[in-house]
């Protein structure tokens, strides 16, 4: 029907999960944060870890990415020490660095 707005529905996308629709983009980035915490807790991989904000105007066929970060290592930390030396089990430290708004 002409006139009528398509409702946007969001999804969040992570290299091993994709979260159900949701009706709102504040809804869609809590959930993008709570992943960003609880992915680097769990331990990245550089450069191929991610997350990843996606909005859709028919329901999910086509979406656009409209916000992303990827893991990548945090030089400015490993400049006080590295994780082997503070007694952990990795080998780099990292960080979120955001490419996509």
């Amino acid at each position: 029907m002409e006139g009528l707005k398509k409702l946007k529905k969001y999804r969040v996308h992570s290299e091993n999960d994709c979260s159900f629709k949701l009706d709102s983009l504040e809804e869609a980035e809590r959930i993008y944060e709570n992943w960003k915490d609880d992915y680097m807790c769990e331990g990245v991989r550089e450069s191929e870890s991610y997350v990843e904000i996606a909005e859709s105007e028919d329901d999910f066929e086509d979406y656009k990415v409209i916000k992303k970060v990827v893991a990548v290592i945090d030089h400015d930390r490993h400049e006080l020490g590295t994780p082997k030396e503070e007694g952990f089990d990795w080998d780099y430290w990292a960080k979120w660095l955001e490419v996509v708004e």
